[in-house]
């Protein structure tokens, strides 16, 4: 069952998603339900495991990757933004 509510929201915010729902031919109420949804799930920690998410152009591709490589390769990503690539001290 779904439940009727009401929202102020900006005006201008409301006529940019009001234009991005008639380029998407779907309803405002649709997109607002859809990011109502993804916030949740973002919120509850419980979004898609990141090994089930499609790469996008740009990165990267870990198609073919054994979890091993993959955690490997995360171990490194996190090594680096800790500094110890950068000759920081441990």
């Amino acid at each position: 069952m779904k439940k009727p509510i009401s929202v102020h929201v900006d005006e201008a915010a409301y006529e940019e998603l009001k234009a991005l729902a008639g380029r998407r031919g779907r309803p405002v109420a649709e997109l607002v339900r859809e990011a109502m949804a993804d916030y949740l799930t973002r919120e509850r920690g419980n979004g898609t495991p990141w090994l089930e998410i499609r790469p996008r152009g740009g990165g990267r591709q870990v198609s073919g990757w054994s979890r091993s490589e993959i955690h490997d390769e995360m171990d490194e990503m996190d090594e680096i933004e800790d500094g110890k690539d950068r000759g920081a001290p441990p």
